[in-house]
């Protein structure tokens, strides 16, 4: 049974990664607001921008064909420097953002360039050069010498340019600390970013504090972001900067970082609206919300609440609707029966919000309404289980087996809860397994009504916020949910019905 359950489980994965890339299908079609014209009243073309830029949407939704790295950004940059027009502006202001990281790529082709362009060009680095602290300002901002400036900077120091010496400074840094060591790094401007951020860590202690501040101050250093960990922060705000630092290199990595051989295929996948919410998911406790909360703990406060309603719910229902619905078959086609279907159907037929108001009036007490939560919605679930287990035992009532107990002298109890209820729980059992999705909606009503923060007001805000990170979350894990209640149901067929067990099955299936 447990190699069924464990088989069972694998196939799961690869359903909700296909139940992922649905879903954010149809959620990538939704508008954002980011694309709302009424915003252009409110906020700049840059901000707009940013916005798009921070959301994914300047990306493709599942495959990239064409990723764009630093060496395509940079050289893009320098082309419209040379070209001239009104994009030089914004390729100089490109080109100063990319920084140290674009040196690599523009500096071996100065050279290349006619006289004025490549003095436009280099012009263009200084403010560069004044943020990597290097000391001759004068000579990077003068036309007549930047070019000379920045080709005996490259001679001198483009060997610094390497993987290995940087994860070697960031590796002393992060052991000894001082300035000296961060100054090395600053030297390199935004080509250690990588290395920084991928060194950096949420700090757990007071030597972990210090090295996440050295890590944080040279990281907002080389990308003018000013996000730092002040002298006074504790380790929660502390592990707060740093998760934001995090989430900003998830949306920027690819500006400052060259993609080639197995990377580049990896970055057609992951330079996604789809791949850089996956990405956010696994590195970032389930990603951030429009608000910049980790959803993983959003999650965690709410659906405790939720789940109680749920499951408690169809408990409550269930542990109704059986005992209910045996007897009903057993006293069928009279006004007992009747009575029962009608009780019921009225719960089902009266909308929910109105049986949550009234048992909000009658169960006053904040500490009642999660109980009071969960009878309401038990009342609304109650018919379907009933009618099922009815029209179940009613048809068992019917075999061989039970008439002929009956014409031995079994009564008519005895009939129904020896010989026919267990025979007539696996629909009932089907059924519940298939409840919880069908009840969360109910759930959601109810939360509202008694004032009960669960997932349904989160939900409801995402949907307003169009909030992608989540509605994906809610949906894969109401998804896994679902998955695991089916699973559970071949467990319980096989305490009820010894026949139905998976492993005798399997066996018989060999045979």
């Amino acid at each position: 049974m447990l190699r069924h359950a464990l088989r069972r489980l694998l196939w799961t994965l690869p359903t909700l990664v296909g139940i992922s890339l649905v879903t954010f299908l149809f959620l990538s079609y939704v508008p954002d607001p980011a694309d709302d014209p009424v915003m252009g009243a409110s906020f700049t073309l840059a901000e707009i921008d940013t916005l798009r830029r921070e959301r994914h949407l300047d990306l493709p939704r599942f495959l990239n064909l064409q990723p764009v790295d630093v060496r395509a950004r940079a050289e893009q940059a320098v082309s419209a420097i040379v070209d001239g027009g009104s994009s030089a502006g914004e390729a100089r202001r490109e080109l100063a953002r990319l920084g140290g990281a674009a040196l690599p790529h523009v500096l071996p082709r100065l050279d290349a360039l006619a006289p004025g362009p490549r003095a436009e060009v280099a012009i263009a680095l200084a403010p560069i050069a004044k943020r990597m602290g290097l000391g001759a300002e004068r000579a990077a901002f003068d036309p007549q010498r930047a070019a000379a400036f920045w080709r005996r900077f490259w001679d001198d120091r483009g060997v610094e340019f390497r993987r290995a010496t940087v994860r070697s400074a960031v590796s002393r840094l992060v052991r000894y600390g001082s300035a000296t060591r961060a100054a090395e790094l600053i030297e390199l401007d935004t080509f250690i970013l990588d290395d920084v951020l991928g060194a950096l860590d949420a700090p757990i202690d007071a030597p972990s504090l210090t090295r996440a501040r050295a890590l944080v101050d040279v990281a907002a250093h080389v990308t003018g972001r000013d996000d730092r960990i002040a002298q006074g922060d504790d380790l929660d705000q502390a592990g707060a900067v740093v998760e934001r630092w995090r989430a900003y290199w998830i949306v920027y990595r690819s500006d400052y970082t060259v993609v080639t051989g197995a990377s580049r295929v990896a970055a057609m996948v992951l330079e996604t609206r789809y791949g850089k919410w996956a990405l956010g998911a696994v590195s970032y406790r389930l990603g951030r919300r429009e608000d910049g909360s980790p959803v993983l703990d959003e999650l965690l406060a709410r659906a405790p609440v939720t789940l109680a309603i749920v499951f408690g719910a169809i408990g409550m229902a269930y542990a109704l609707a059986i005992p209910l619905g045996a007897f009903s078959a057993a006293v069928q086609r009279s006004r007992k029966d009747l009575l029962v279907a009608c009780t019921v159907l009225t719960f089902y037929a009266v909308p929910t919000v109105v049986v949550a108001v009234v048992a909000r009036s009658l169960f006053g007490a904040e500490s009642q309404r999660l109980l009071a939560a969960m009878i309401t919605l038990a009342l609304a679930l109650v018919a379907a289980a009933t009618g099922q287990q009815r029209s179940a035992l009613a048809s068992v009532l019917q075999l061989d087996h039970v008439t002929a107990a009956r014409a031995r002298g079994a009564g008519r109890a005895r009939a129904v809860l020896v010989h026919g209820l267990r025979n007539a729980l696996l629909p009932v059992i089907t059924l519940a397994a298939l409840e919880g999705p069908m009840a969360l909606s109910g759930a959601f009503v109810v939360e509202r009504v008694f004032g009960l923060r669960g997932v349904g007001e989160a939900t409801i805000l995402a949907v307003q916020q169009r909030d992608i990170a989540w509605l994906m979350i809610f949906s894969i894990v109401s998804a896994g949910a679902a998955a695991l209640l089916v699973m559970a149901t071949d467990l319980v067929y096989g305490l009820v019905d010894h026949r139905l067990d998976p492993t005798r099955l399997a066996r018989r299936g060999g045979a």
